[in-house]
């Protein structure tokens, strides 16, 4: 499994379908690897992405390393990783703000925004008999031009996602990714359905965190996290 996903994610590197072709930025000095990898988490648990704990971990290390291979400076992969993985990647959130800037530097005046009315959801305790909880967050486009969603995916096989727009309701996305494909103009929202179901992992008891992650085309908010937080009990 390990080495299909650094053979699959090395092809998307270097020029899959929606890949990021490299040719032009080509550096003679790549980073060192374990900087990399300790710069960014893995979004289940947290730790460094070299910790191979799950799946999640593993794309990114895979992701990085294609980075690294095709010659890319410090810079460079870690303005293209984020532009894969989004800005709350990074385990510093200090680095988190000093890229946010970066990026907003280097976007286009006119773009789609990205706002959701809140990042951070505390569902309190959740108990395993009472079944699935669900929760909405609304989208909005800020900018000034069309925002398109275009994936989701979460950290989790326990929590799903879905996109509701004009009435309708997408298929629910969990840990792997979907395709959305919704246009919103300026001004408009669509809204963020959120699905935990504590029985998947039933017999979990305490603090659980999940995470649920958006594809957008803003630039600089590649990736929308949408964090929640709960206390699951009997």
């Amino acid at each position: 499994m390990r080495r299909y996903l650094l053979l699959l994610v090395a092809g998307m590197v270097l020029g899959g379908s929606g890949a990021m072709l490299l040719s032009k930025t080509v550096s003679a000095t790549p980073p060192e690897r374990e900087e990399i990898y300790n710069l960014f988490q893995c979004p289940c648990c947290g730790q460094p992405i070299s910790a191979g704990c799950c799946e999640l971990a593993i794309e990114r290390q895979a992701y990085a390393d294609g980075l690294i291979d095709a010659g890319l400076g410090r810079e460079e992969v870690i303005l293209r990783y984020i532009e894969r993985y989004g800005i709350d990647s990074f385990r510093d959130q200090k680095l988190r703000e000093e890229y946010r800037q970066k990026l907003l530097e280097r976007a286009p005046e006119n773009r789609g925004v990205v706002k959701a009315e809140t990042t951070e959801l505390d569902l309190g305790e959740v108990s395993v008999a009472g079944g699935t909880v669900v929760r909405d967050v609304r989208i909005t486009n800020a900018g000034n031009r069309e925002l398109e969603l275009l994936s989701l995916y979460t950290s989790c096989s326990c929590t799903t996602a879905s996109i509701v727009y004009r009435g309708y309701e997408s298929e629910r996305y969990g840990m792997e990714a979907g395709s959305i494909n919704v246009g919103l103009e300026p001004g408009e929202s669509a809204t963020l359905r959120i699905y935990y179901d504590p029985t998947v992992h039933s017999d979990l008891r305490g603090l659980v965190i999940r995470s649920v992650y958006l594809r957008t085309s803003d630039p600089v908010t590649p990736v929308l996290t949408v964090r929640l937080r709960l206390v699951q009990v009997e």
